[in-house]
């Protein structure tokens, strides 16, 4: 797999938004705090750029992210936020530079479509975690101190934090650990960019669905084959537009997977949860180790150069 090098301070980091537009001013009051952290920000004069729910055409988002992935000098490329409009543009990227100039990659829900198809072309990096104009200013220290203890280490990762995260099924499993977004991976699916899920702990969540979403969702995934060789399973925020529905989406996980055979472990803290609550970035498309007894989540392989 190629693999970026590990982020140093005084590194350059480019912003990007290949999906949905933003308020102006969370993104500067976020770019201040990368700055202040350490690193260097680019990012181009047009990424304010609004077409319908877009952050402009899809020919200015993709020619934004290839500029990127082309400049030797960016060591990493962060998001202003996800929504949607990733997915559009894939098509357009260009793969050599990609591969020429491999850099770490940091996003979550609607950017799992680009860790995607890093992976299925062998490209590591991959990041799921903050993005800027959500979390760099409003999340808990924490967040943003294991996100940066990740992203400065060529090291395994060991154990990362899952406090709070309950068991599902019992079992220990190895794999790659992949996913992301439920949607975006399901979407996907039939395409040229639907995720590998052979030999991986898979990975999965989404925000605020109806339970009968979630239920369509997983059946797709079901249906589609993709669980077929995963060795194991783990669900971040899942949430619900009612407190009450919470019940039935667990019992709905518990039907719809009950002839899985690995452990399955849910309420990872990681995903669309609320602003104050801790954001723990996973790694992506590196060796995991995942046991239930104790409860546990190892990186056993480093991520970075």
């Amino acid at each position: 797999m190629i693999k970026p090098k590990k982020l140093q301070k005084g590194d350059l980091i480019a912003i990007a938004a290949p999906a949905s537009p933003f308020d102006k001013k969370d993104f500067i009051a976020g770019v201040k705090v990368i700055q202040k952290i350490g690193y260097e920000v680019t990012f181009n004069k047009d990424i304010f750029s609004k077409k319908d729910y877009l952050a402009g055409s899809d020919a200015r988002r993709a020619q934004e992210l290839n500029s990127f992935f082309a400049d030797p000098n960016v060591r990493a490329i962060f998001f202003a936020r996800g929504g949607y409009g990733t997915q559009r543009i894939l098509h357009l990227l260009d793969m050599e530079a990609i591969k020429a100039y491999p850099k770490i990659i940091l996003g979550y829900s609607d950017i799992t479509s680009l860790h995607a198809l890093l992976y299925r072309h062998n490209i590591g990096g991959a990041f799921y975690g903050p993005t800027v104009v959500k979390h760099f200013r409003s999340a808990p220290g924490k967040t943003i101190d294991i996100l940066t203890h990740e992203l400065s280490s060529n090291s395994p990762l060991g154990e990362l934090r899952i406090k709070g995260a309950k068991v599902q099924r019992n079992g220990e499993t190895e794999g790659v650990l992949i996913g992301g977004c439920l949607s975006l991976i399901t979407s996907s699916i039939g395409t040229p960019y639907s995720l590998p899920t052979e030999d991986t702990i898979l990975f999965l969540e989404d925000v605020g669905e109806p339970v009968y979403k979630y239920d369509r969702l997983l059946t797709h995934l079901i249906n589609a084959g993709q669980l077929r060789g995963v060795k194991g399973i783990i669900f971040g925020s899942l949430g619900t537009p009612k407190n009450s529905d919470r019940a039935i989406l667990k019992r709905l996980i518990k039907e719809k997977l009950a002839d899985f055979p690995g452990p399955i472990v849910t309420d990872i803290p990681t995903g669309h949860l609320p602003l104050d609550k801790l954001f723990v970035t996973l790694p992506l498309g590196v060796t995991a180790r995942l046991r239930t007894s104790p409860l546990t989540l190892e990186i056993l392989e480093p991520a970075l150069l």
